[in-house]
């Protein structure tokens, strides 16, 4: 399972070592968030993790959205700011924990880490995959308007969003 990002206008191929640097036994079920591997792919699945659970024999090793909290390791870096941000905050990251809930339907790998009030008008949104904290921006500029920029890390898979909004 090896996810490969490519760079807007360019060639450059960056993996997220997370999801290369572990080799995952078949079945596997996550400790922390119960996330099951299974036909090499991550998914929530109760009846699948307590079907795996009676036979016994399954893997025990954190999956990779958890080895990234752990490890603070964001691949997303969402930055919301603005006087707009202090009026309307509640409903702001309603709707980032909507598309991060919604991202998870898909891939469970795809998880925000923490939100973190920086002053009173900004956020830091942490995600572990940058397709996510691009989502969250493409939500937020979708629904709210204002202005959004993005900015590709050099070297590493780490994608940080800009998103404000004035009055």
């Amino acid at each position: 399972m090896d996810k490969t990002h490519k760079r807007r206008g360019g060639d450059a191929v960056l993996k997220d070592p997370y999801l290369r640097e572990v080799n995952y036994k078949e079945p596997n079920i996550c400790p922390s968030c119960k996330a099951v591997y299974h036909n090499k792919r991550w998914q929530f699945d109760d009846k699948l993790e307590h079907k795996i659970k009676l036979e016994s024999n399954y893997g025990r090793k954190k999956c990779p959205a958890c080895r990234k909290i752990h490890d603070n390791y964001p691949m997303g870096l969402v930055f919301i700011s603005g006087d707009f941000i202090g009026q309307h905050n509640k409903e702001i990251l309603s709707t980032v924990k909507s598309e991060e809930k919604r991202a998870i339907g898909k891939n469970p790998l795809e998880r925000i880490m923490v939100i973190e009030k920086t002053d009173a008008n900004q956020y830091v949104i942490k995600t572990t995959t940058d397709t996510l904290a691009q989502r969250i921006g493409k939500i937020l500029n979708n629904s709210y308007k204002g202005k959004i920029e993005y900015k590709f890390s050099e070297g590493q898979k780490i994608l940080q969003v800009f998103w404000s909004r004035g009055e």
